[in-house]
C-alpha cells in the first residue's frame, strides 16, 4: 500500500532536522519530506508578509512530488503551508498546523501598526535574536548552554541533544548556529498582517493542533480562526514548541488529525 506523504515546514530558526524524533515516530506510516532550512536561498529573501517564503515551499512541493501530500507546518511552516494551500489547494490532500494561528484582524491591524512604527521588535523576540550568543567549541557545550535556557527547558532530552547536533554547523571558529540569527530576526520582523484576508478561501482540509500554553495562540486570538477558518482544533499539553517538548504525542495528534481529514 502507498504511504501518504508528509511535508513538513520547519518553525523560525529550528532546521528541519531538530524533528528527527517526531519524524521517527510517523515514519513507518508515511514518507517524510522537508527543506532542511527555510529562507536560506537567495532567490527567495525574507519579504514582508513571507510571500517569497511562500513561493520557496511551493516550488519544492511541485519539483519533489508527483502526487498530492500532507503538510505538516510548526509555527512559520504551518502558515507557509497555508498560504501555498490557499494558492495551490491541488497540491494538497490535507494541512495540520502545529501552534500556527491564524491572526485574527485585531491582532493583523496591530502587527501592521507596530511594523509601520518600526516597533515590531518590542513583541517578538527580533531583537534578542540578533545578539544572542553564536559560537560554541563543542556540541556537549551547545547542549548544556541551551539545557540552561527557559525556553528549552521543556524539551525532550533526545531532541536538545538533535538540536545541538543539527541546529548547529562546523567552521573555522568552532560551531555556529545553522539557521542564521539574522535571517531568524528578519523573519519575525515580517510577520504577515494580512492573513484575515484569506478567510473563506482555504479549499483543502485542515486541522489545527496547539500547546494548551501557548502564549503566541493567545496573542494571535484562536477565536478568529474558530468562527472563519474551517479547521479541526486539537490540544496537547505543552507550550508553543510542544512539537519539541512532546515528540511521541505530537505524532500520534498528527496521525489521529490526518486519518480523520482524509478518511
Amino acid at each position: 500500500m502507498t504511504r501518504q506523504i508528509i511535508h513538513f515546514a520547519h518553525a523560525n530558526g529550528f532546521p528541519a532536522k531538530t524533528y528527527s524524533q517526531l519524524f521517527s515516530h510517523l515514519a513507518d506510516d508515511y514518507e517524510i519530506g522537508y527543506l532542511e532550512r527555510h529562507a536560506h536561498n537567495p532567490k527567495f529573501p525574507v519579504t514582508d508578509g513571507w510571500e517569497r517564503l511562500r513561493d520557496e515551499l511551493r516550488e519544492a512541493i511541485e519539483k519533489r512530488y508527483a502526487r498530492k501530500i500532507v503538510g505538516v507546518g510548526h509555527s512559520l511552516g504551518g502558515i507557509l503551508h497555508f498560504l501555498v494551500a490557499v494558492e495551490k489547494p491541488e497540491l494538497y490532500e490535507a494541512i495540520v498546523l502545529l501552534d500556527a494561528p491564524v491572526i485574527s484582524r485585531l491582532s493583523s491591524g496591530g502587527v501592521k501598526i507596530l511594523k509601520m512604527l518600526n516597533l515590531i521588535d518590542r513583541f517578538t523576540p527580533s531583537q534578542t535574536t540578533r545578539f544572542r550568543r553564536n559560537l560554541w567549541q563543542s556540541k556537549d557545550e551547545i547542549y548544556e548552554h541551551f539545557k540552561q535556557k527557559e525556553k528549552f527547558a521543556a524539551f525532550d532530552e533526545t531532541v536538545l541533544r538533535d538540536y545541538a547536533e543539527h541546529g548547529t554547523i562546523e567552521t573555522e571558529r568552532g560551531y555556529e548556529l545553522f539557521f542564521k540569527p539574522s535571517i531568524e530576526a528578519k523573519i519575525y520582523r515580517s510577520l504577515p498582517h494580512n492573513l484575515p484576508k484569506f478567510r473563506g478561501k482555504l479549499k483543502v482540509p485542515a486541522a489545527y493542533i496547539g500547546g494548551t500554553r501557548s502564549r503566541e495562540a493567545r496573542m494571535a486570538r484562536l477565536s478568529f480562526m474558530r468562527k472563519h477558518l474551517a479547521f479541526e482544533f486539537h490540544f496537547l499539553q505543552g507550550s508553543h514548541l510542544f512539537p519539541l517538548e512532546k515528540p511521541r504525542e505530537t505524532a500520534e495528534a498528527i496521525r489521529t488529525a490526518v486519518r480523520q481529514l482524509t478518511k
